[in-house]
């Protein structure tokens, strides 16, 4: 089940998607008259926490995940060593649609979100024990730069649609961009 991204205005476009607040799609280029599908079936991604301790930079091992899941970001004690590991965690979600992001460290945690090697979004968390979280309901967001200019943007709930950059031919002035949902 693909959702079709279609540029039909002259111009190369590039096309964002979003699931919720989940980044599936980032920067997608598409010259003038293409189309590129975009899965809309669960798809693995992975997520790494990233801190400052003491002037260094502390960096956890990847953890993947599909669809809703929690992560905690932790300093641990490693007494025999005498030296502190940073860490990350699953942990369950509370809420089933969410991506949820904790840390317990002094220090503010990012969590950086991959898919298929890119970097997708990063999600920043100031306050210890505060849950920051990802919206990944059923609907999605699309906007597109074209020329230049961003459209507004769209959403629908079909997994299956197609959403097409196209010259606005409404009132505004020439050299408008919109989407259209079919």
């Amino acid at each position: 089940m693909p959702i079709n991204l279609t540029n039909k205005t002259g111009y190369q476009a590039y096309f964002t998607v979003l699931k919720g607040d989940l980044v599936v799609a980032e920067r997608i280029e598409l010259m003038a008259d293409a189309t590129v599908e975009i899965p809309t079936s669960p798809v693995t991604r992975s997520v790494v926490a990233e801190t400052v301790l003491e002037d260094n930079i502390y960096t956890s091992a990847p953890l993947d995940f599909i669809g809703a899941a929690g992560f905690l970001a932790q300093v641990k004690q490693v007494n025999a060593q005498g030296t502190y590991n940073f860490e990350l965690i699953e942990v369950g979600p509370t809420q089933p649609n969410q991506v949820q992001f904790q840390k317990t460290c002094l220090a503010p945690v990012v969590f950086s979100i991959t898919g298929n090697g890119k970097l997708l979004q990063s999600v920043f968390v100031n306050n210890s024990f505060e849950t920051t979280f990802l919206n990944i309901a059923e609907n999605y967001t699309f906007k597109a730069v074209v020329n230049g200019i961003t459209t507004e943007p769209v959403q629908t709930n079909n997994p299956e649609a197609t959403i097409s950059a196209v010259v606005d031919t409404s009132s505004l002035e020439n050299g408008y961009f919109t989407l259209v949902i079919s």
